[in-house]
Formats: structure tokens, C-alpha cells, sequence
């Protein structure tokens, strides 16, 4: 899935970017599968679930809210 065109650049799309913006938001998580809406109920996005693989960090698509396994610290 590619990024949405409004969206801009950010790092974990272009790792080691230095135009690359910052993560908006970063969450705290317990778990390598994670769900995203947005956070803004009827102002937020459909509904998507991400899965870190072997990263512990992952971006939404949508909009960029960086989810960070709790104890990590993120890239």
C-alpha cells in the first residue's frame, strides 16, 4: 500500500530521509498487531490493522500515528 498523496513524507516510508517529518502522534503498545481509526470517531479514518513484523514500530498509512512496542523505543 502506498502512501496517500496529501500525506507527507515521513520517515518510516523513506528511513534515513532528513527531509522526513516526524511521526504526529507516537502510541505505546504491547503487542505487534495493532488497530488504527484514527482517533477522531466520525473525523477519523476506516478501520485498519498493521502487524510490526520484525520491527518494533509501525506507521498508520492513513495518518502516520507511529505505534511503538512498549519498552523498545522505536528507531
Amino acid at each position: 500500500m502506498s502512501k496517500l498523496p496529501h500525506n507527507p513524507v515521513t520517515d518510516q516510508m523513506t528511513p534515513g530521509n532528513p527531509d522526513a517529518l516526524p511521526a504526529p502522534e507516537m502510541i505505546e503498545v504491547t503487542s505487534h498487531k495493532v488497530k488504527c481509526d484514527g482517533g477522531g470517531g466520525a473525523l477519523g479514518h476506516p478501520v485498519v490493522f498493521y502487524e510490526m513484523g520484525e520491527e518494533d514500530f509501525v506507521e498508520c498509512l492513513y495518518c502516520d500515528r507511529r505505534f511503538v512496542l512498549k519498552g523498545e523505543g522505536g528507531h
